[in-house]
């Protein structure tokens, strides 16, 4: 035996050890790679608007801050073309509103990420546990719930997005309950996408809990409630993470496009930070001198949602056992 084998091994970790398998396999992969390059450019700004807002000249959300480059009386013209001689806040040129496009696409980064991360984060952990419990407990509950996310898928996103979003507005309106519009659609989705994970996650959950592991937890004395915390949401947690991946950028895709439809009971409108909104505000001029004021926001979200997409396809593969072989 080699002197000091033993130690060596003890201070491997595992896990450390996966991490960075999975990395190296992460940066093989050329377009995942450029997916997460150019996805953590956009979180970087996102994160900028929110730590210095004043750098970009509009604050997270807050639409006031957003006619300071007009001051107190917004005069509504056509869109002014890029220039170079005002700086760099007019390089993409202006909106309707005069206001500088290139600022306002990246402080409207944070209420699309943000938005949108919330969405999935809460999905996630809902149909986590909605998913594990059902599909560990059986029996009734699990019938009742997976009758119920079959219910969920039969209708297309979109249009259960649109039910959920009129819906909600009708009734914080009819309350006089005054709720930000972002906040409406963002509640809207946490309510469909849920049970894309309770699928996923209950399928994971069926194969784990035949394991002989769960059978010596359960007969050492564990219930049943502690072996799903314990020992089953842990084992689902990275086909989850994967799955995660890939819904930010349709999220993202699917936020945008409820704030570009004209539902005018949302009363979003071009001051609102976000690329939807300010597609939708600009699309009269799409055809016309100020075509950039709507093209450009519009490629701008495509790239990121691509972007977030490659980086999400690529942690499949590299999470994917018969790869990693």
């Amino acid at each position: 035996m080699i002197p000091g084998a033993n130690k060596e091994e003890k201070k491997r970790n595992p896990r450390l050890e996966d991490i960075k398998d999975t990395a190296k396999l992460l940066v093989k992969n050329k377009l995942a790679l450029t997916g997460l390059i150019i996805s953590s450019f956009y979180i970087f700004f996102a994160i900028l608007d929110v730590i210095y807002p004043q750098y970009l000249g509009v604050g997270p959300g807050v639409v006031t801050t957003l006619t300071r480059f007009t001051g107190p009386n917004i005069v509504l013209a056509p869109p002014t073309d890029p220039t170079f001689s005002k700086g760099w806040y007019y390089f993409l040129g202006t909106t309707y509103a005069n206001i500088p496009l290139l600022p306002a696409m990246l402080a409207a980064l944070y209420n699309d990420i943000w938005d949108s991360a919330i969405v999935v984060g809460s999905g996630a952990v809902i149909g986590i546990l909605v998913g594990t419990f059902s599909g560990y407990f059986g029996k009734i509950v699990d019938e009742l719930v997976m009758r119920i996310t079959d219910i969920f898928f039969s209708i297309p996103y979109l249009i259960f997005a649109i039910i959920m979003v009129t819906v909600l507005a009708r009734v914080f309106a009819a309350d006089n309950i005054t709720i930000p519009p972002l906040t409406i659609i963002s509640v809207s989705l946490i309510v469909i996408w849920w049970p894309t994970y309770a699928r996923l996650t209950r399928s994971i959950t069926l194969s784990v809990k035949s394991q002989k592991f769960i059978e010596a937890s359960t007969a050492s004395g564990s219930s049943r409630v502690r072996n799903v915390v314990v020992h089953v949401i842990p084992n689902v947690l990275s086909p989850v993470f994967v799955q995660i991946s890939l819904d930010i950028g349709n999220v993202i895709l699917l936020f945008a496009t409820l704030a570009f439809l004209p539902l005018t009971f949302l009363n979003l409108n071009e001051f609102t930070p976000e690329l939807g909104s300010m597609i939708s505000s600009s699309e009269t001029y799409m055809l016309g001198p100020g075509w950039f004021s709507a093209v450009i926001p519009a490629v701008f979200l495509l790239i990121f949602t691509i972007s977030i997409n490659l980086f999400g396809d690529g942690l499949r593969d590299v999470l994917d056992p018969k790869l990693r072989r």
